[in-house]
C-alpha cells in the first residue's frame, strides 16, 4: 500500500498549468512540522511537494492559497530526469488523492467574535463545531415502539 497523509500548511500558491487536452495540473509546496528536533532544540520542518490533477486541480487553484492549512492524502511517487547539463535529477512528491482545509480562520474582522459558530460563511473556512448529541431520544427511528429492544 502507498499512502501518505500530510498536514500543515502551503508555502505557496499552487502553480496551474494544463497538460494535453485540458487536463489541469496544480502543484504546491506543503510544510509539516516533525518531532525531531534539530541541534539548537527546535522541531524540524519538512517540506512536500503536492501534485494534484484534474478536478482537485481546479479546486487548488480556486480556494488554496499561500498559508493554507491543510491535510492532504495521496501516494508518494519517485520520479527523475536529466536536466540541461546532463545530470540526473531525482524529484519525490505526493500526488494527492483527497484535500482537505484543517479550519485556518482568515483575519478576524471588527464586530466579529472570535468564536467560529458565530460567524459567517465567509470567514471562517474550516470545519463547524458540533455539540454531542444530549438525548438518545433523539435519533431518527428512537421514538419507534417496534423496534424488539
Amino acid at each position: 500500500m502507498n499512502k501518505a497523509i500530510l498536514f500543515g500548511n502551503t508555502g505557496k500558491d499552487p502553480e496551474v498549468k494544463i497538460v494535453g487536452e485540458n487536463n489541469k495540473v496544480a502543484k504546491f509546496s506543503l510544510a509539516t512540522q516533525s518531532f525531531r528536533k534539530d541541534s539548537s532544540g527546535k522541531k524540524v520542518t519538512d517540506w512536500h511537494n503536492i501534485v494534484a490533477w484534474g478536478k482537485l486541480a481546479e479546486l487548488s487553484e480556486k480556494w488554496i492559497k499561500k498559508g493554507s492549512s491543510l491535510i492532504v492524502e495521496g501516494e508518494i511517487q519517485y520520479r527523475d530526469y536529466t536536466d540541461k547539463e546532463g545530470v540526473k535529477k531525482y524529484i519525490t512528491e505526493i500526488s494527492a488523492t483527497n484535500i482537505h482545509f484543517a479550519g485556518k480562520k482568515e483575519p478576524e474582522q471588527p464586530g466579529l467574535r472570535n468564536n467560529p459558530t458565530e460567524q459567517t460563511e465567509e470567514t471562517w473556512h474550516g470545519k463547524k463545531e458540533v455539540g454531542p448529541m444530549s438525548d438518545i431520544n433523539e435519533l431518527p427511528g428512537a421514538k419507534d415502539d417496534s423496534l424488539p429492544f
